[in-house]
């Protein structure tokens, strides 16, 4: 069955040297290939257009066997600018005519630079690609000279082949090249997770997985679960790793649920996805502002709303009655900064948002005791506002977000500000609960997967 196709740069050993195969119609011997593409410096190209010697030699071998040359206008065939580009041109052109044969690249025949290409381009794509090594023969030879096609005829040369007779051995190797591949990926991978791409790092790291430990993959799918925000993927890897507390340095669950949202958030600044970080900063500021209202400030939710529940979902309306009990004077404040509105006052009974819970903490912020959680306030109010002003453009228009915009609405400050504002005011919520490191949790990760694939 013929499943491949050859690609060989044609050498001056080639077809026949002494009195045997020369690494081209070696392969072709063991291989079968359905097609040989012969890459011709301009120099080979000279001898080969005249003669047909190396087709002429497959075809003695294996007369169903097709042949192509190619031409090139490589000179030097020792300088990798020369005939790089034209290398993997050729090689992906073949791919896309072949898309169901395996490629069988020869790093045997051409200059040293030619056979180093070839094996980076074999190392790029193991899937499709098959490097093959052809090693000298052990039997000597009473012809030591190559094949000239001006002086000599190639039947003569193929009939005292050696290699013709029954049982001569095959010298053809597929080498894995893990030397080259493994530093090559893992330096692919590290630049990966450098952009916090975990799932590219996942994927590419299946796609070489035995060249690394399970511990690798392990981290990589631990990271692009939490990233994606699928927590309880996330942690059971965490468990498979025994490293559950490690990767976890908070405990209490209302606190790591905020940290962990954060963390998202500034990822997504980091590699410049503002829409998304965008879109989340009203989640942000709602629940942040809910904490600060119950756990700092020591207002329920409970007991400035009535629940409703409305098929599978549970929403929560503010009461004018229970808020104004609960929190006296909090109805002229609210009136007072709603005041622009359609009804020109606060408007009761809708549901509970950032804007309304941010003011709460705002009012609250002003009571005796709770002075130190004013500017906290004030920037949970500042980032509502941007939110409103972001989010229509974010969610209803193709525009993108970008750090001019959100300069307009947050006082020139850029995203980099914005998420440095919001660890501040989580650091202030938490207090010693809300501890350093994991708000720096993936530089973490990124160091463990760095250390588990020096291993």
């Amino acid at each position: 069955m013929r499943d491949s196709i050859l690609i060989a740069a044609v050498g001056k050993t080639d077809p026949i040297r002494g009195e045997h195969d020369g690494p081209i119609l070696h392969i072709v011997r063991h291989y079968r290939p359905e097609a040989v593409i012969l890459i011709l410096s301009k120099e080979i190209g000279k001898d080969e257009k005249e003669y047909h010697h190396n087709e002429t030699a497959i075809h003695l071998l294996d007369r169903d066997c097709k042949v192509e040359a190619i031409p090139t206008e490589i000179h030097d065939a020792h300088s990798y600018d020369d005939f790089s580009t034209a290398f993997l041109a050729i090689c992906s052109e073949t791919r896309k005519r072949y898309p169901d044969k395996k490629v069988l690249l020869n790093i045997t025949s051409g200059t040293p630079q030619m056979e180093t290409a070839l094996c980076m381009i074999a190392i790029s794509d193991p899937e499709h690609y098959i490097a093959i090594q052809v090693s000298n023969p052990e039997r000597s030879s009473t012809r030591t000279s190559a094949f000239d096609p001006r002086n000599d005829l190639i039947e003569e040369w193929f009939e005292t082949d050696v290699d013709n007779e029954e049982g001569s051995p095959c010298r053809c190797q597929e080498p894995q090249l893990l030397n080259f591949r493994r530093p090559m990926v893992q330096l692919q991978i590290l630049s990966l997770i450098e952009n916090y791409d975990y799932s590219g790092a996942l994927l590419l790291y299946k796609e070489n997985q035995r060249n690394f430990s399970e511990k690798t993959g392990m981290l990589l799918e631990h990271a692009k679960r939490r990233l994606n925000l699928e927590h309880k993927e996330a942690e059971q890897a965490a468990m498979k790793l025994g490293m559950r507390d490690e990767l976890y340095p908070i405990q209490r669950s209302d606190i790591a649920q905020l940290t962990e949202f954060f963390n998202s958030m500034r990822i997504k600044q980091l590699r410049g996805e503002l829409n998304d970080f965008s879109m989340r900063l009203e989640i942000m500021t709602l629940y942040l502002g809910r904490y600060l209202m119950e756990k700092c400030l020591r207002v329920a939710m409970e007991d400035i709303t009535e629940g409703r529940r409305l098929k599978n979902s549970y929403i929560m309306y503010l009461s004018k009655d229970r808020c104004t009990k609960k929190i006296p004077g909090i109805q002229k404040y609210l009136d007072e900064q709603f005041s622009d509105k359609k009804l020109g006052r606060f408007e009761w009974g809708k549901p509970v948002n950032a804007l309304s819970v941010v003011h709460i903490v705002k009012f609250l912020s002003t009571q005796p005791g709770n002075e130190k959680y004013g500017n906290a306030a004030d920037e949970l109010i500042r980032w509502s506002v941007l939110s409103g002003q972001v989010r229509n453009p974010a969610a209803h228009t193709i525009v993108a977000i970008t750090d001019d915009i959100i300069k307009e609405s947050y006082g020139n400050e850029n995203s980099a500000a914005l998420v440095r504002s919001i660890r501040a005011v989580l650091r202030q919520a938490f207090g010693n609960e809300g501890k350093a490191e994991a708000f720096e949790i993936y530089e973490g990760i990124n160091q463990l997967v760095k250390k588990s694939m020096e291993e």
